[in-house]
Order: structure tokens, then sequence, then C-alpha cells
């Protein structure tokens, strides 16, 4: 599945990280790939938990190739929670 949108907010602490994939999902359809590269510890729980309340699908969680954080996949749902 290719990604079709980056987020890197590798340098921003919780809830920055979960903000901006929000504000990214709310704009796009189902179906889109996003993949968010963080490097706030918080963000190993706030992804997982923010795919369960907006209904997404975490599809991977890895190292980035410079090492710097985790990249977290996510693809949007069709019967996802708004706002």
């Amino acid at each position: 599945m290719d990604t079709h949108i980056w987020l890197d907010e590798r340098g921003t602490r919780c809830p920055l990280p979960i903000i901006a994939l929000n504000r990214v999902a709310m704009e796009h359809p189902a179906g889109t790939v996003i993949a968010l590269i963080s490097d706030d510890p918080a963000a190993k729980f706030d992804v997982p938990a923010w795919c369960r309340l907006k209904n997404a699908t975490l599809l991977s969680e890895s190292a980035p190739a410079d090492g710097g954080g985790l990249v977290f996949t996510v693809q949007l749902n069709a019967a996802r929670a708004s706002s």
C-alpha cells in the first residue's frame, strides 16, 4: 500500500503530532494512507489510541531510515469518527 501523505512531526510534543494527524485525516477520504514521523515518546501510545477512536487502521510502526523517532503508517477507514 502506497503512502499518500507524509507528516514529519519530529521536534513537536504531545499533543501536536496527534493534532497534525487529525487535521490531515479530516481533509482526506477513506483509503488515504498517512505516515506520521514522530520522536515524541508519547506517540507510541497516542497514535494507536487515536486509531481506535477514529476507526483508522494502524498499518505499521517502524524506525525511519535516518533513525530519528518512529514512523506510524495509518489508513483512514470509511466509517471514522469526526473531529
